[in-house]
């Protein structure tokens, strides 16, 4: 029971966060999202595992983030042909959400990506596996883009779903929050600095 008001209570915390965060004061969207990622990633440090990487563990870290990165470049092209309207949100997301203050970059790799990783893998999938639900990856990925929501653009519902499960995958697999959070690295890095999808 006490495990199960633990997990709402976080999931109820990220939502009003990121609730804050991308829609209601969306005007201070980086203070607010660093400051959220910042407490969503300390409530959550105990739970994680940590464990030295090993080469392949950094190899498959890095492949998975950029093969994702290609995924979504080929997805974009396919809706761009598809349903050309979703490219009004995807630009609206972009003035959103990509950097573009030397302390936006700074707060997005040390604290927004690693805080991600460390709540929804690290505290809500180990969380949803204790109380043995079934498909805890696939679950805690569906609780991750839930908590997108409110930032009103489908297209980051879809990436984060897909994006979740593999780090979730990732991270059961490995038994390492440096995998996933290394692909998270890689993917996020790729996608908001260096071939952004405009």
């Amino acid at each position: 029971m006490l495990l199960k008001k633990r997990l709402f209570l976080a999931l109820f915390l990220s939502h009003l966060l990121l609730f804050l965060s991308f829609y209601l004061f969306s005007d201070f969207f980086w203070p607010l999202f660093t400051v959220s990622l910042l407490l969503l990633g300390g409530v959550s440090i105990r739970q994680v595992k940590w464990k030295k990487p090993s080469l392949s563990h950094l190899f498959i870290g890095i492949l998975s983030g950029v093969s994702l990165y290609i995924l979504f470049f080929l997805g974009k092209t396919i809706m761009l042909v598809l349903f050309p309207q979703f490219m009004t949100q995807v630009n609206e997301l972009y003035t959103l959400v990509a950097p573009d203050k030397a302390w936006h970059y700074v707060s997005l790799i040390l604290i927004v990506i690693p805080g991600e990783e460390l709540f929804w893998r690290g505290l809500v999938q180990t969380e949803l596996k204790k109380l043995q639900i079934k498909y805890p990856i696939l679950l805690a990925a569906l609780l991750y883009m839930s908590a997108h929501f409110y930032a009103g653009a489908f297209l980051l519902l879809v990436a984060a779903v897909l994006a979740g499960a593999v780090w979730g995958y990732l991270y059961d697999r490995t038994r390492n929050m440096v995998v996933p959070l290394l692909s998270h690295l890689v993917f996020d890095l790729f996608l908001l600095v260096f071939f952004p999808l405009l």
